[in-house]
């Protein structure tokens, strides 16, 4: 966590510091839209700035917002019932990525080419799901014996570098793809709607993943346990 900040921080002040610039630097600044982060329900809006003929710093902040529904059939051997699930999902959150860039040059006022990147990256992510469940009978006697209806939050830090490669147009358009490995560390609570005893949250917290995580569109990111991982992207921008 605390390389992480520390990330954070000399890029903040980098961005304060008026960087001596080339004179045939036109354009400085850039804002850019991540495309490929809309499927994980994330809207980026992401800022570069120049700071030399190789190194520029980029601040993107983005939002989450989705919702979904889905249904599940459950069986209970132990009892012979079955009954019916629906969920019910809303999404919301935003996340923080910055990033300092060396680039192999700088042509037309923009950085453009082979790019190497560190970057952060602070996430909150909240789940709110109402479950509704036609016959409690059919839930397993090892799972919690009520709906689920809850809040379930996620935090994670982390950071990685980034290998890519910009174009930038005569007419100020840029294409950006990248990818690249990232370390994530995740912290992860669950509100319940109504008062639970001790045992009662053991057996939510063992219901939450086979009930509500794996039906999810996003299920691999719900499962996923903090360590190593991979990130890759593609983005538009205009020079400005």
């Amino acid at each position: 966590m605390r390389s992480v900040l520390l990330v954070m921080v000399g890029l903040m002040m980098l961005t304060s510091v008026k960087a001596q610039v080339s004179e045939d630097i036109e354009t400085r600044n850039l804002v850019k839209l991540n495309l490929s982060d809309w499927y994980f329900a994330r809207y980026e809006l992401g800022y570069e700035y120049v700071l030399n003929e190789s190194t520029s710093v980029q601040f993107a902040l983005a939002g989450i917002g989705a919702s979904e529904d889905y249904g599940r059939y459950n069986y209970n051997n132990f009892a012979g019932m079955d009954s019916w699930t629906d969920v019910e999902v809303n999404h919301t959150g935003w996340r923080i990525t910055p990033e300092l860039r060396r680039y192999a040059w700088v042509y037309g006022g923009m950085p453009e080419g082979v790019f190497v990147s560190i970057t952060g990256r602070l996430e909150q992510w909240n789940l709110e799901f109402d479950e509704d469940v036609d016959d409690l009978s059919g839930i397993s006697q090892s799972q919690y014996q009520g709906e689920l209806d809850g809040t379930f939050s996620q935090f994670h830090w982390g950071g990685g570098v980034m290998v890519g490669y910009q174009w930038y147009s005569d007419n100020g358009i840029s294409i950006e793809m990248y990818t690249g490995p990232m370390f994530r560390s995740y912290s992860r609570s669950w509100t319940h709607d109504g008062e639970l005893s001790g045992d009662e949250r053991e057996l939510v917290d063992d219901s939450l993943e086979d009930r509500l995580f794996n039906p999810s569109r996003w299920s691999a990111y719900l499962n996923s346990d903090s360590g190593p991982g991979w990130r890759f992207g593609l983005t538009v921008g205009l020079g400005l």
